[in-house]
């Protein structure tokens, strides 16, 4: 079977590789010039971006690898692109309403440990923060690549659960295409109303191909939908002590007296991409990109009558339904782009990249109490972040089976937030003094190595050791909610730290691999963990002096391919030092605290499975056990052998597709984990109340027709039993969404 391939930009430290345009760990069936039969004896050779510094086969590449391809992306159910990632195992998307502004993707359970990249761009900053990730269009994802386990050893911080890089392509003769679509709710105020989207794009290659350009733009918006209640905590009588009716005490405490708001938002992303090849040794590629997210509450429902039964919107004269710190508006406005240069000698590659990822975010909400929804009283809380990169890196492939690559890499970071007075939280221009204040600077120098090795047809290794130079400057706090000028300044801390890793891939048959890997990981504490401050009802302790948290991560595999079945089943296990958690309850007398525990382990299994069934039908799942436990923690004893917060210990995932090339296409897709934890102490999970994590089950469905002239039609389905759950925030109800789209 022939498998072409194509150029694609690296990681981090951006380098040229090829990958297959079949899929590794989903592949379709073949096509009618291509037998089963050839199933059975294919050889695993795919090359893929992540898991190495080079163009790797994934036989040779550390760990679980997952690659999904275009085909599915586009014919599958998914709204945004985190929906791709999170039907795959060991995967999860924490607090995933239907439109996430802020998608945190934990890979293995652990908390800021995904490191993820578009085109090989670190989309995440010192917060830990990736709000990015769902401005970017579905639409625009040419392919996506998932590495689980520590790799550290090639990227530093960020990267001890795993790996996850969206990839874009690039023409190489005239395309463009149109598409728009339109959605909404079944019920009222259950799910994204009126959602609108529009995307574009046109690509063509010049003079003789030498020059590839593609620019891409897109609109959505939609009036959203209330994912959370306006409530009083456990406790507050203001309802009661005011003779107020209609609201009620859900199974937490909390009096409910209305919805938050529709969260109405509008996103706009573009970006252009450039490659010329200056010579033939020579390449020379640019990315740029601006992208911003919009969004304000409203359409507020109260469920309040005064004493005479007459519904109202107020408590004593006072607007409650503004001020939570859950709501308000805001925007998050990013700026980046990548400069790339390599030459390819002989045998050997260099390559020089200079990268940066700009994000420009405010956010301001009502005084609660002393404004109220058309003015009035409140604060900000304005973030800027800065993260910058310059990567060298030079292999070497020698004694024909081995490759070489030694890199170094800089990186410098700016972090500051700035919360303010505002005379009238509406305005942004009304912005007066500070109320809390803190930033931070990190430089980091980092070397590394990597050696692949086929010693055999059947059996490689990897061998790679990375130091991280790490050192933070020039932090500071401001804190005169406290007491005024409360402040410390020159906050800063040095780090020195060395990342193997060792991994081995052994085939014995044709159709059946082995993977084993061991090595540490580390993750520097982000600016999220340390400072975290109390808002809406829910307590918060800082924690600036939070050390980094590492591991040592081992896992083993097997991965069977036949014309009958793919299947693969993976052990793994962290052993955290350190490990950076939240602790408490969120209460007064309980603050939660992101602390330091002395051990913690996380263990598991991933299994996945994918079986062509006749024609173009295709059955796949899986399912992910992850035992997240604290074995040692003397800051909080209580904690030990509880499983983490927000970790479900079981998920599994089952979709049925039928995806022939052209014509009639369709998708069924189904999600489900039981309840879990919202503290350390595994207080028993609560159902239909806000902030916990009751048990999930979801059913999404798209059906379309795509004509051989490049015209698509579609119809998506989400949440079709309307199973209207808290994953923290309380999900989307049923809605559909209409699609058509022309390529040409």
């Amino acid at each position: 079977m022939t498998i072409k391939v194509s150029p694609i930009t690296l990681s981090m430290i951006m380098l040229t590789l090829t990958f297959a345009d079949e899929n590794l760990s989903r592949p379709y069936p073949p096509t009618d010039t291509e037998s089963l039969s050839s199933l059975q004896t294919y050889k695993l050779e795919h090359s893929i971006a992540i898991g190495s510094p080079l163009e790797s086969d994934v036989v040779n590449i550390p760990g679980h690898i997952s690659v999904i391809e275009s085909e599915e992306i586009h014919k599958s159910p998914n709204t945004k692109i985190t929906d791709i990632v999170k039907k795959t195992a060991g995967v999860r998307i924490d607090n995933d309403t239907n439109f996430n502004p802020r998608p945190k993707i934990k890979i293995r359970g652990i908390n800021y440990g995904t490191l993820v990249m578009l085109d090989g761009l670190i989309l995440s900053d010192l917060e830990g923060e990736n709000r990015i990730i769902n401005q970017i269009f579905l639409e625009d994802i040419q392919r996506v690549e998932i590495a689980r386990g520590s790799y550290s050893n090639l990227y530093g911080t960020g990267a001890i659960g795993g790996v996850i890089n969206f990839i874009t392509a690039m023409p190489n003769t005239f395309e463009a295409s149109l598409i728009t679509g339109y959605g909404t709710e079944f019920q009222s105020h259950t799910a994204d109303k009126n959602l609108f989207k529009l995307y574009v794009s046109i690509g063509d290659a010049f003079f003789n191909k030498r020059l590839r350009v593609k620019f891409n733009a897109g609109y959505k918006g939609s009036g959203g939908y209330p994912s959370f209640p306006t409530y009083f905590a456990a406790g507050d009588s203001t309802a009661q002590d005011n003779n107020m009716n209609g609201f009620f005490i859900d199974k937490a405490g909390q009096t409910i007296i209305g919805t938050g708001g529709d969260r109405d938002y509008h996103i706009y992303d573009t970006r252009f991409k450039a490659e010329y090849d200056i010579s033939d040794a020579d390449m020379l590629s640019l990315m740029l990109g601006f992208s911003s997210y919009d969004y304000s509450f409203k359409n507020f429902i109260s469920y309040l009558k005064d004493a005479q039964g007459n519904p109202t919107d107020l408590i004593d004269n006072k607007d409650y339904f503004v001020g939570s710190g859950l709501g308000g508006k805001g925007r998050y406005s990013h700026l980046y782009g990548n400069l790339t240069y390599t030459h390819n000698f002989t045998d050997s590659l260099l390559k020089i990249a200079l990268s940066s990822m700009n994000l420009f975010s405010i956010w301001q909400d009502a005084l609660q109490g002393s404004a109220d929804r058309f003015g009035g009283a409140g604060s900000t809380q304005d973030t800027d972040s800065s993260s910058n990169y310059l990567d060298v890196i030079y292999q070497s492939e020698f004694f024909s089976r081995h490759k070489l690559a030694i890199a170094s890499q800089f990186r410098y970071y700016t972090y500051t937030q700035d919360q303010r007075n505002m005379t009238n939280w509406l305005i942004n221009s009304t912005r007066t003094d500070s109320r809390r204040k803190f930033g931070n600077e990190a430089f980091v120098a980092s070397m590394y190595a990597n050696w692949e090795a086929q010693w055999l047809d059947n059996l490689s290794t990897n061998l790679g050791v990375r130091y991280d130079y790490w050192h933070n400057f020039n932090g500071y706090l401001i804190n005169n909610l406290v007491t005024p000028n409360d402040r410390k300044d020159n906050i800063n801390n040095t780090e020195s730290i060395f990342s193997p890793k060792f991994s081995i891939s052994y085939t014995p048959l044709e159709i059946l691999l082995f993977k084993a890997s061991i090595g540490s990981g580390f993750r520097m504490p982000t600016m999220r963990d340390m400072y975290q401050f109390t808002h809406a009802s829910n307590y918060w302790e800082l924690n600036p002096d939070l050390k980094k948290e590492s591991a040592l991560s081992f896992d083993i595999g097997a991965e069977l391919r036949t014309q009958y079945i793919t299947t693969s089943l993976y052990y793994y296990q962290l052993e955290m030092r350190d490990m950076i958690y939240r602790s408490g309850k969120g209460s007064k007398n309980d603050p939660w605290r992101y602390i330091n525990a002395g051990k913690g382990r996380i263990n598991g299994i991933e299994y996945s499975a994918f079986v062509p069934l006749w024609s173009d039908f295709i059955l796949e799942g899986n399912y992910t056990l992850t035992l997240a436990k604290v074995l040692e923690n003397p800051a909080r004893p209580q904690s030990v052998g509880k499983q983490l917060i927000g970790v479900p210990k079981h998920m599994a995932n089952i979709a049925l597709h039928y995806m022939p090339k052209y014509g009639l296409y369709a998708s069924v897709w189904a999600y489900y984990t039981p309840a879990f934890y919202n503290d350390d102490v595994n207080s028993t999970p609560l159902s239909d109340t806000y902030g916990y994590y009751e048990s999930q089950f979801s059913l999404n469905a798209k059906i379309g027709y795509i004509w051989k002239m490049g015209l698509d039609a579609s119809l998506s389905f989400f949440n079709l039993t309307n199973n209207r759950y808290y994953d923290f925030y309380r999900v989307a109800g049923a809605s559909f969404y209409a699609q058509v789209g022309y390529k040409f």
